[in-house]
């Protein structure tokens, strides 16, 4: 039984029998429901997807004998990962106050990490970042989220992992904090009471419920590679923002969510390359910004759950440029709230994805 098979799905209440022998070929296994099964690993000598996260108790026999497993997804606890030598992507679910050890931190096939709540480096390890001069740990990490960071210690940790290509963290302090020797980091979603130290090459980046002052909106505005700005409850000094000329030269996307802003001062000029803008629940907004119309490579302005000046300021952006003979320009204004929760934006890098398609490439 099983025999032919590449991928086992386990459904709800379906648990199998684990003296089956499931066969030399599965090499991806994916449960879902409440079943409680106990697998034996000898039974996957090939298995290269394990995604149990449904169970709240998984029990594999010889577990250590899955050394081929690269996609891994399990609930709250790990099992010794020492003998996974060849792990690319692990998700941790119900991770709430899940620590991250030295044996993550050192695993070189290590490419992705995410935690659905966010978890931190162990204490242990944070000892160490701490008392040791020459703190060293290697890997070849290339995302991690969701990442709760509070001190330097954290700081020197990630400093560690010159890779990182995506972070998503919630930054405690973030006073003194920086980010800006991660080189290669892409896309940044910070969750700050204020914005720390950026890295230069960023192209993505997400900011929620920080205060930003017009020095740190400018230094944003610097970062030539930045294509992506998403700003969700932030704050402006005064309620204002003030872009100048020369700032951001290659922004594509910028959506303002629940911020705190009532003067939008800016022009065609400061967002040369925007494609589309997004507005959801900016109730203190008074207005968009007429001459955004006026930006050649502008294709769409959403507008959600605003209000009526908003609304309308929108319309009349739209109504100018087809008086202009522009038939392009498309204008989206508000829908019901269940569907404001889902406004479409450009996609993530989505590495789970990735691991998955490669491993149909290799199967076929």
């Amino acid at each position: 039984m099983y025999q032919k098979y590449h991928c086992l799905s386990i459904v709800c209440g379906k648990n199998p029998t684990p003296s089956l022998p499931f066969g030399p070929h599965v090499r991806s296994l994916l449960c879902r429901g409440v079943a409680l099964p106990t697998l034996f690993a000898c039974s996957f000598k090939v298995l290269r997807v394990l995604d149990v996260y449904n169970f709240t108790s998984f029990i594999v026999i010889g577990i250590e004998q899955l050394v081929n497993v690269r996609y891994l997804v399990l609930s709250d606890t790990l099992p010794p990962l020492e003998s996974f030598h060849r792990l690319e992507f692990l998700v941790v679910i119900n991770s709430c106050g899940f620590e991250i050890t030295d044996v993550l931190l050192n695993m070189m096939s290590l490419r992705h990490m995410r935690f659905d709540e966010s978890a931190r480096f162990s204490e242990s390890i944070c000892r160490r970042a701490i008392k040791e001069k020459s703190f060293q740990i290697k890997n070849n990490l290339q995302s991690i989220s969701y990442l709760h960071v509070f001190d330097k210690a954290d700081e020197k940790i990630l400093g560690c992992s010159p890779n990182l290509r995506m972070l998503k963290c919630w930054v405690e302090s973030s006073h003194g904090f920086s980010f800006d020797f991660l080189n290669q980091l892409e896309y940044l979603k910070l969750g700050s009471e204020t914005v720390v130290s950026l890295p230069l090459n960023l192209k993505k980046l997400t900011l929620v419920g920080t205060h930003t002052s017009r020095e740190q909106m400018e230094i944003i505005g610097k970062l030539k590679y930045l294509e992506v700005l998403k700003l969700c409850d932030v704050s402006f000094e005064g309620k204002q923002w003030d872009t100048m000329e020369g700032e951001f030269p290659e922004l594509k996307f910028l959506k303002l969510s629940r911020v705190k802003l009532a003067e939008w001062n800016t022009s065609r000029d400061h967002f040369p390359r925007l494609q589309r803008l997004a507005l959801e629940s900016c109730v203190d907004l008074k207005m968009i910004p007429p001459s955004l119309g006026d930006i050649p490579t502008l294709q769409m302005i959403e507008v959600y759950d605003c209000g009526r000046a908003i609304n309308k300021s929108a319309k009349k952006i739209q109504e100018e440029q087809e008086d202009m003979g522009n038939e392009d320009l498309k204008v989206i204004i508000s829908r019901p709230y269940w569907e404001n929760l889902s406004v479409s934006e450009p996609e993530e890098e989505n590495e789970e994805e990735s691991v998955r398609e490669s491993e149909e490439e290799t199967e076929h």
